[in-house]
């Protein structure tokens, strides 16, 4: 049975996924394709290139943040340009490295719509992917301009082979606890566009899974990624027997 992922984005709660992966590869499951969107493509690109969950992890963990820099007075708080040699560096250089072939989502900056990418610079793909405006700047593909692919669709399920077994993975359980805020605010008008545009996928795909306690993380969460990871370990602990009966029934 060939087995295809498709990653949601979430910025730290994506390394979930990561911990769920580890699980999936000790029972001898390899994927045959991949995609994600915003953080869940840089998940996804790492594995592809042939990174162990563990090792991601630890290229997360330790990633020089001072590689982003402001661009307050052009538009967005960030931009990522900078980040691009440092994610060529660690091997994310073209989509014809991939050991496992991969799709990145990205939004048209200016037609909001979904491109599914799967040449060129692996880099710039990903990182074009994880352009969340307004926070950082939207980023030239190929001559165009992209931003974050969870905008039009979080769950890309879309570009995987329709023959294989497609599974989903979600990190952004909806929820409706947040304080009246302004950032409270913010973040529900986040999570309730991240939900609605991934319906199509849940609809589409063999197996959806929720990673229901990483609710209780933000985004923007550094200082919890190994509690992160062992969410996503746990809930396919959870689900080996369902795994292993999937795989015999192969």
């Amino acid at each position: 049975m060939n087995i295809s992922i498709a990653f949601s984005g979430g910025g730290a709660r994506c390394v979930a996924q990561l911990g769920y992966m580890e699980v999936l590869f000790d029972l001898g499951i390899k994927p045959a394709a991949l995609s994600g969107s915003s953080g869940g493509s840089i998940v996804a690109a790492f594995l592809s290139i042939g990174y162990d969950p563990h090792e991601v992890l630890r290229i997360i963990k330790n990633f020089p943040l001072n590689k982003i820099k402001f661009n307050l007075l052009h538009g967005s708080i960030f931009t990522l340009e900078n980040v691009i040699e440092e994610l060529q560096r660690l091997g994310l250089e073209n989509f014809q490295q991939c050991h496992i072939p991969l799709s990145v989502c990205l939004t048209g900056y200016d037609d909001g719509k979904s491109y599914y990418v799967q040449h060129g610079d692996l880099a710039r793909a990903v990182l074009a992917s994880s352009a969340l405006l307004p926070i950082f700047a939207p980023m030239e593909f190929e001559g165009k301009l992209y931003i974050d692919g969870g905008f039009s669709d979080n769950l890309p399920v879309t570009p995987l082979p329709k023959d294989h077994f497609r599974l989903a993975l979600n990190v952004n359980p909806l929820r409706f606890d947040f304080k009246r805020t302004f950032w409270g605010n913010f973040k529900r008008a986040g999570y309730i566009m991240l939900n609605t545009n991934i319906k199509h996928s849940i609809q589409n795909c063999d197996k959806y899974v929720e990673f229901d306690e990483c609710a209780k993380f933000d985004i923007l969460d550094r200082k919890h990624f190994d509690e992160i990871y062992t969410i996503g370990k746990k809930l396919a602990m959870k689900e080996m027997e369902e795994w292993e009966q999937i795989c015999c029934n192969d």
